[in-house]
């Protein structure tokens, strides 16, 4: 029995050109699921991975165009549950024994110009049991997860998976990058889940493939998980005005780039000053008596 979990959501925008590297991007993470929108799969497509098995649903003009796809590690005890194609809504879902309670997985995609009702939704959220981990991207923006803004198809999703007693789990981060400067980055990808508690499952972002939307991971476990808190630079306890003082102090305006290794050696000289301008302006951390700890920063 598994004492955690690896789920990756990610959309990848035709899943087919580029097999490797999801191969590579599964193994380097150790993914368990992952749950991929807009595979661009018709009735005719074959796709294998070694070791994982692959379940998918397209839109019903057979055409080579959005779509869904639950990837799961051959390993684990499964069933197909659910597959949904429609021209508004295209989902698979996969019934899961790993854990020590039964869960639903589901990857799923609704195309920018389709706008579901909220009994639409409510039916799909309720047709995958009590306890479900659906990784979507509805094209659905608001605040409450992310997004720049708020959407009347935000509002419709936010109401639907209130009223099935849904929770989101998101980065709070962007996961859409256009390629067009006009265009703003976007939270376009998250999690919803009912039936797992906030404190077994960790949420976080990846930057590494090549797509224009940056995956997910969610670690999903039997037990609760720590809480682990980032290392960061710098505290709510910077001396600002010393940091802006020290990097006034040493930095050097005269480099020369002429070079490739010039402009690699200038960034190197910036990075290493800013960590040196953090750690001079941040006081030492505290034990919890509040004495402070020997501390001395690190250095690359």
């Amino acid at each position: 029995m598994s004492v955690a979990l690896r789920f990756a959501f990610w959309n990848d925008n035709g899943l087919s050109l580029h097999p490797l590297e999801l191969q590579t991007f599964l193994d380097m993470h150790k993914i368990d699921i992952a749950l991929i929108s807009e595979t661009h799969f018709t009735s005719r497509t074959v796709f294998r991975l070694p070791r994982y098995n692959v379940f998918h649903s397209i839109h019903p003009d057979d055409t080579a165009h959005v779509g869904a796809a639950v990837i799961i590690r051959s390993t684990l005890r499964h069933y197909e549950r659910l597959r949904l194609q429609t021209p508004e809504l295209q989902a698979i879902a996969v019934h899961l024994e790993a854990l020590p309670w039964p869960l639903t997985v589901s990857a799923v995609f609704c195309p920018p110009r389709n706008a579901p009702s909220s009994a639409t939704y409510s039916d799909f959220f309720r047709s995958l049991g009590p306890r479900f981990l659906v990784g979507d991207e509805w094209n659905a923006k608001h605040t409450t997860w992310g997004a720049r803004l708020i959407t009347s198809k935000g509002r419709t999703l936010l109401s639907a998976f209130h009223g099935c007693h849904g929770t989101y789990f998101s980065t709070g981060e962007p996961t859409y990058w256009p390629t067009d400067h006009h265009r703003l980055p976007d939270l376009l990808d998250f999690f919803v889940a009912r039936g797992i508690a906030a404190n077994y499952i960790r949420v976080a972002p990846m930057f590494e493939v090549s797509s224009d939307q940056s995956p997910i991971i969610a670690t999903v476990g039997a037990h609760v998980l720590p809480c682990v808190v980032p290392p960061t630079l710098t505290t709510s306890h910077t001396d600002w005005d010393a940091f802006r003082s020290y990097i006034t102090t040493h930095i050097d305006l005269h480099l020369r780039i002429k070079q490739r290794s010039d402009l690699d050696d200038a960034t190197h000289h910036f990075t290493t000053l800013l960590q040196d301008a953090a750690w001079h302006s941040s006081p030492p951390p505290s034990d919890a008596s509040g004495a402070s700890k020997c501390y001395s920063p690190p250095h690359p």
